[in-house]
């Protein structure tokens, strides 16, 4: 076993982009798989054994053919009426519930229903739908074709989540409430959603439910906008900074209760995908989380895994469960900007200056992703270099965990959160108009359009081969326990994914 480990040592990610490409092809054209053959002499190129370059041809036709069939089966229609249970990817907007129920074969559709009145709203409302299931009778419709070809397109967004159809709900009968383990995990996400909503005061809880568990859609539409301008927006996406935080807190605490480091590192390992799951199992959460669990686990057998085995472990795990993942806007931005800084570790570490790591983190992440945003939202924020490098330090270590200790005050019986809520709320919000006020004076938007996709190749293609050159001139003599490492190397990524 130790040798296949050591055999496969810095190949995964060659295996990783084969999965890629076998996904693109199955989804878009057959003919992309002629870009295995480019990835071939590149291995040839990297001197890979003659077993990997079989091995990579083998998984690439391989999960070509699986692929296919996985998007063959979202073309067939939907049976109705039909069993369906709701899964904790919904939201009420006015008069319409919509989201993501999931059939007896496991098979996701969209759904969208338009409630009948305001008794119905309120009982919707005040129940967790993750979970229940209901016959569903009503029609399955084709999805809206975009206004203009940079719209948003509907049929991509369904293939980005594997869902089969969009269902009109014309009549919801209840069937049962289905008992699994991430039952209780669903009901508490929504009781401490409630939760927040009941104890913070109303300026903070949109916040506090957005960093906390995941919950966007009670965040302003205007402030919402202003961190777009700013390039900003990700800060309140959970991902690496949580996993460090809840890692290290729990870690910690089990060790102070004289727990055994063996069965706290177990513990760990349990705890850390329920905590996915309550923070709403976001693509980049899922990213850090299967990270440090593949680390963790190695460091438990004894094993050595690089960074960015682990990180092309996690990518090929997460695209084979849910292959039109890679057509997820959230997706690509974690793992590209991972990867990134996985790649550039070298030459980060050559400067031992917080400011100064923190400028070139900044930079590289910035030039990774904004090819990529240019190519889903055909714009940029201008100000975004030196707006994360402000914002970045000031919502990782100062505004997520207050917001994090608040909670936990809120559950003490004493009033310590109303005392803390009394010198945090106008500090944020004078943060909050600060960053209205600077959003505002000068166009900090650059719109050139969406760039073609041979500027997009040619742009990827020269900073992956800079990557490649200056991280092998680069070497690091010193290294850090493996845990430690993933937390900081989580803690450092969790603001760019």
């Amino acid at each position: 076993m130790l040798y296949l480990v050591n055999l496969f040592r810095h190949n995964w990610i060659f295996y990783a982009f084969s999965i890629c490409i076998s996904a693109l092809a199955a989804f878009e054209s057959g003919r992309l798989l002629f870009l295995l053959a480019f990835l071939l002499l590149f291995s040839h190129y990297k001197r890979l054994l003659n077993i990997h370059l079989l091995l990579i041809l083998i998984v690439g036709i391989g999960s070509y053919s699986y692929f296919s069939y996985e998007a063959n089966k979202l073309s067939l229609p939907v049976e109705l009426p039909a069993l369906l249970t709701w899964t904790d990817e919904y939201n009420i907007n006015g008069v319409m519930l919509r989201g993501f129920m999931i059939n007896e074969s496991g098979e996701k559709v969209y759904v969208t229903y338009e409630l009948r009145n305001e008794k119905e709203k309120h009982r919707f409302e005040a129940q967790q739908l993750a979970g229940t299931s209901f016959i569903v009778t009503g029609k399955q419709v084709s999805p809206s074709i975009p206004a203009h070809r940079y719209g948003f397109s509907m049929a991509r967004y369904l293939q980005s989540r594997n869902a089969r159809g969009i269902i009109e709900i014309q009549q919801l009968q209840y069937s049962h409430q289905k008992k699994s383990i991430m039952q209780p995990i669903f009901e508490q996400r929504f009781q401490l959603k409630r939760h927040i909503v009941e104890t913070f005061p109303p300026s903070l809880a949109a916040e506090a439910q957005a960093l906390l568990i995941g919950f966007q859609e009670n965040v302003d539409d205007q402030l919402n906008r202003a961190y777009q301008k700013l390039g900003i927006t990700h800060l309140f996406a959970i991902s690496g900074l949580h996993v460090a935080l809840v890692s290290f807190l729990f870690f910690q605490l089990w060790l102070r209760l004289r727990i055994r480091r063996e069965i706290a590192t177990i513990l760990l390992l349990i705890l850390l995908p329920l905590y996915a799951v309550l923070a709403g199992g976001a693509p980049s959460i899922w990213r850090a989380v299967s990270v440090v669990e593949l680390i963790m686990l190695a460091q438990y057998f004894r094993w050595k895994i690089p960074m960015d085995d682990a990180l092309s472990i996690s990518f090929i795990m997460f695209v084979l469960l849910e292959p039109g993942a890679v057509f997820q806007v959230g997706f690509q931005l974690s793992y590209l900007a991972t990867y990134s800084l996985v790649y550039s570790g070298r030459i980060l570490a050559r400067y031992s200056n917080f400011w100064v790591q923190s400028f070139y983190i900044t930079f590289v992440c910035q030039i990774l992703v904004y090819p990529l945003l240019l190519h889903h939202f055909y714009e940029i924020s201008l100000s975004s270099f030196i707006a994360n490098i402000f914002f970045v330090p000031l919502f990782s270590f100062i505004i997520l965990p207050i917001n994090l200790f608040a909670l936990v005050l809120t559950f003490l019986p004493f009033p310590l959160d109303s005392f803390l809520f009394y010198i945090y709320e106008p500090l944020r919000t004078a943060l909050t108009n600060f960053i209205l006020y600077i959003q505002q004076p000068i166009v900090q938007m650059w719109n050139p359009g969406k760039p073609s996709i041979m500027w997009l190749i040619l742009l990827y293609s020269s900073v992956f081969f800079r990557f490649l050159f200056a991280r092998s001139a680069c070497s690091v003599k010193k290294g850090l326990h493996c845990f430690n490492t993933a937390c900081l190397y989580i803690s450092c990524t969790a603001t760019f994914a």
